[in-house]
C-alpha cells in the first residue's frame, strides 16, 4: 500500500514536472509581444527596402495588437542597422528588415563588420524577390547584350553601380565574370546619384532595379539589354535573361527582402512571424503593393530561408573572391 502510494506521488509529479517543461513555450507564445515592436531598417526611408518594411509593420500591428514601428539606422550598407538586431535581446521585440547585400554580400567585402549575420540571426522569411535590368546609355550605342560583351573586349566601356561593395557591386561582377569580360567600375552614393552619370553616357552600362529605369527605358533614355535573376520581365517580353544568353551563374543574383531576429529569439515567436508574414502576403494591399515595385512575392518558411541564406551566402563569396572584391 505504502509503495502504491510512492508510485502515485511519483507519477504525479512526474506529470507536473513535464507540464512545468512544456510551459514555457506556451507562455511565451501568450504573452508575446509583451509591448511595441521595432523592425530595425538599415537603408534610408522612401527607399524599396523601407517601403516594404512599413508595409509589413502595419500587417503585424494588425495581427498582434501591438504598435510594430519601423526605424531607420543606416550606414555602412545596412550593416549599422543589422549589426544592432544582432546583438539585441533575443526576445521578439527587435526585428530586422533587410535586403540581398546586407546578409549575403557585405559579409564578404566589409573587414570591419563585427557580427557573422548568417549565425548571429534567426531568419524568419523571405517576403519578396525580383530582379535586376542590365540598361546601357543610348550613347553608348549598344543595342543588345553581345554588343556590349564586343565592345567591352575591343574598347574601354565603364560601368556605374550604387555603391562599392553592395550588391549591386557584386552582380555586375558576376556579370563580367560570366562574360569573360573585363569593365572599370565607377561607383556612387545611390542610384539617384548615379543616373545622370548613365543617362549622359559618362558610365555606359549599370543594373538598376526595373522599378527606378522603367520611366527612362520607356522615354528612350535607356536602352535595357538583359535582366539578371531568375524570371524574364512581361514588361521588357524582348530583354533576355542571363541563362537564355549563355550567363546561368547570373540566374542566382537576385534581390530580395526578409525577416530576422537576433539568434536565440525563441522558436515559437519566429512560426509566429513567419505565419504572420506569409499571411500577411495573402492581402490584396501587401501583393498589390509588391508587384508594382517589379517584385514577386514569396513568403518562405523560415528553413527555406535559411537555406536560401546559405546557398546565396557561398555563391556570392567565391563571386566576391574571383573579382578581387573581397580584398577591399
Amino acid at each position: 500500500m505504502a509503495f502504491e502510494l510512492d508510485r502515485r506521488r511519483f507519477m504525479l509529479g512526474a506529470s507536473a514536472l513535464a507540464a512545468g517543461l512544456a510551459a514555457p513555450a506556451t507562455l511565451r507564445a501568450q504573452s508575446w509581444p509583451s509591448g511595441p515592436v521595432t523592425i530595425v531598417c538599415g537603408f534610408s526611408p522612401g527607399g524599396t527596402t523601407d517601403t516594404l518594411a512599413r508595409l509589413l509593420a502595419s500587417s503585424l500591428s494588425e495581427r498582434f495588437g501591438q504598435p510594430v514601428i519601423v526605424e531607420n539606422r543606416t550606414g555602412a550598407a545596412g550593416a549599422i542597422g543589422m549589426t544592432a538586431v544582432a546583438d539585441a535581446a533575443p526576445d521578439g521585440q527587435t526585428l530586422l528588415f533587410s535586403a540581398v547585400g546586407q546578409i549575403t554580400v557585405v559579409p564578404h567585402v566589409s573587414k570591419s563588420l563585427t557580427i557573422d549575420p548568417v549565425n548571429d540571426l534567426a531568419h524568419i522569411a523571405l517576403l519578396a524577390e525580383g530582379d535586376f535590368v542590365l540598361n546601357a546609355s543610348v550613347g553608348s550605342g549598344f543595342n543588345t547584350i553581345d554588343e556590349l560583351i564586343e565592345g567591352a573586349k575591343s574598347g574601354t566601356v565603364l560601368y556605374g553601380t550604387s555603391g562599392a561593395g553592395g550588391n549591386l557591386h557584386l552582380f555586375t561582377e558576376a556579370f563580367l565574370h560570366a562574360a569573360g569580360i573585363e569593365s572599370r567600375g565607377v561607383h556612387y552614393q545611390g542610384g539617384s546619384a548615379l543616373m545622370p552619370d548613365l543617362l549622359n553616357n559618362q558610365v555606359q552600362f549599370a543594373l538598376n532595379s526595373f522599378n527606378l529605369s522603367a520611366p527612362y527605358i520607356e522615354e528612350g533614355q535607356l536602352k535595357p539589354l538583359l535582366i539578371v535573376g531568375k524570371e524574364g520581365n512581361a514588361a521588357l517580353p524582348d530583354v533576355p535573361t542571363g541563362p537564355e544568353v549563355g550567363l546561368d551563374l547570373l540566374a542566382a543574383c537576385m534581390d530580395w527582402f526578409g525577416l530576422h531576429a537576433p539568434a536565440g529569439t525563441p522558436s515559437d515567436v519566429i512560426a509566429m512571424l513567419a505565419e504572420a508574414t506569409r499571411a500577411s502576403l495573402d492581402g490584396p494591399e501587401m501583393a498589390a503593393r509588391i508587384e508594382t515595385g517589379g517584385l514577386r512575392p514569396v513568403g518562405s518558411t523560415p528553413e527555406e530561408f535559411a537555406e536560401r541564406i546559405q546557398s546565396d551566402y557561398a555563391l556570392f563569396g567565391e563571386i566576391a573572391e574571383a573579382s578581387g572584391m573581397a580584398e577591399g
